[in-house]
């Protein structure tokens, strides 16, 4: 039997039929987490450029996009609307500490591709939060998969490779379900997707600028997991050992290092359940330092121009990625939200780290810059362990030293976010763009989803008027 047959077949779980209430109040949750980050990453560049792409192919208007509401194919509401959601880097994080290095993926990226041939579908609201469950659990999986501390390349990433690739095996499994695919089919439909849909790792790449591409990866692979599980339920087959055949995945990407074990293994937990939700609009590696600075700042009412200088330490990952020369002083979204100089810096004078701190007024600002020349960034091993964690050193001309570590981040599992704080971070990025009422409306729905006929209701509550 074929590993992409028996990740379907694990798919089927019985787990995944009747989850306990509780994770499907996760699942909940994820979705409040979801809308928030969509919405407030509606008027990003990249976003408009996805809903006039959109409107370009034209084809069936069968799902919704969030916001303009307007109708598109199921394929173009997944792209458009994915983009949306990882614009601002604010959107759900799932991650593993791997020696030096740190792998995670963003979970809830397969949502939007979820609620969009959901709709095409008229699939329950049940159905649509069953299968969210189950996505997050899959994902949650090939994450852990595709790590092994002891190899000299220890990760998918640090092999060249994105870990939004997992998108590729996994959407065709994701929206087989939705469709009514037979497990035959949906082997099928894995070894469609997971030979045409990776992803490189240029995209998130120490020594590279960013570009708004960032925001299209798993996109893509979502785009392309539909219409891998539509060809393949109109009888188009696929190689059946795409992940362990001869240059399959496990021997062409991952080199052999791929315990397949912790993807196949029978469930006993769910992974939905260690989803880390971001209280700061930025890389996940960075919010311990950032948490730590915005505190700080806070606490002793520190002004920049009373700064003398910074020491910040972080995991050696964080250093390495975030702490990149390319991006010291960003030119662009992308980039800023992956600074951890640029960061620092708008964390003291913001005391927050939002959707306004993305402007080229602020990362052009005299003021961030030349705080960003006071900062010196370095590695702490010992932080490795935590994949989040960090150090915030500030000393001010008057001579004084505030120093504050954060180990687990507000959102971490250990650290989480209640319902409410969900609430009030969907509430900021919505109520620019939506009434009381509306976004009232919109949550609601969210939490009486499984009694839905359909996510029709759901959808329609999401949108608002956008010039």
């Amino acid at each position: 039997m074929s590993v992409a047959r028996q990740l379907v077949d694990l798919s089927f779980d019985p787990a995944f039929r009747e989850p306990p209430r509780e994770v499907l109040h996760e699942a909940k949750r994820a979705l409040v987490d979801m809308f928030g980050c969509a919405i407030g990453g509606y008027s990003g560049t990249a976003s408009r450029i996805m809903r006039e792409f959109a409107q370009d192919l034209g084809g069936a208007k069968d799902s919704t996009i969030i916001g303009s509401g307007e109708k598109t194919s199921c394929l173009n509401a997944a792209l458009a609307n994915g983009v949306m959601v990882r614009y601002l880097d604010f959107n759900d994080t799932y991650l593993i500490p791997v020696g030096k290095e740190v792998l995670g993926n963003h979970p809830g990226e397969l949502i939007p591709a979820v609620l969009a041939l959901g709709e095409q579908r008229e699939t329950r609201g049940i159905d649509v939060l069953r299968t969210i469950v189950m996505g997050f659990e899959l994902s949650a999986r090939f994450n852990d998969a595709c790590a092994n501390a002891s190899a000299s390349n220890p990760t998918i990433e640090t092999k060249g490779w994105n870990t939004d690739s997992r998108g590729a095996f996994l959407m065709p499994i994701i929206a087989g379900h939705l469709l009514g695919l037979d497990r035959d089919q949906m082997e099928h439909a894995v070894g469609i997707g997971g030979s045409t849909n990776m992803i490189l790792g240029v995209l998130d790449a120490t020594g590279e600028d960013y570009s708004m591409t960032k925001n299209l990866r798993f996109p893509r692979t979502a785009y392309g997991g539909i219409m891998a599980a539509m060809q393949a339920k109109r009888g188009l087959t696929g190689p059946k050992r795409v992940i362990e055949g001869n240059k399959g995945f496990v021997s062409s990407v991952m080199r052999g290092d791929m315990n397949l074990d912790l993807l196949l293994a029978p469930v006993t937990k769910f992974h939905i359940r260690d989803t880390i939700y971001k209280a700061v609009a930025a890389d996940a590696s960075t919010h311990g330092h950032v948490n730590a600075t915005i505190a700080l700042a806070k606490e002793h009412d520190i002004q920049a121009d009373e700064v003398e200088k910074i020491i910040v330490k972080a995991g050696t990952r964080c250093v390495e990625h975030t702490g990149d020369p390319v991006k010291k002083y960003p030119q662009n979204k992308e980039s800023a939200d992956h600074s951890s100089y640029f960061l620092t810096a708008i964390s003291i004078i913001d005391r927050r780290v939002g959707p306004n701190q993305y402007t080229p007024e602020k990362w052009n600002s005299s003021a961030v810059r030349e705080l960003i020349g006071k900062i010196t960034f370095e590695a702490d091993p010992e932080l490795d362990r935590f994949g989040r964690a960090g150090i915030t050193e500030i000393h001010t001309k008057d001579g004084k030293v505030h120093s504050r570590r954060v180990d687990y981040p507000i959102g971490d599992p250990k650290n989480p976010m209640s319902d409410r704080d969900l609430e009030e971070k969907f509430s900021d990025m919505a109520q620019p763009f939506m009434t009381q009422d509306r976004r009232s409306e919109l949550l609601e729905r969210v939490y009486s989803l499984e009694a839905a006929a359909s996510v029709h209701g759901l959808m329609q509550a999401s949108r608002f008027n956008v010039a």
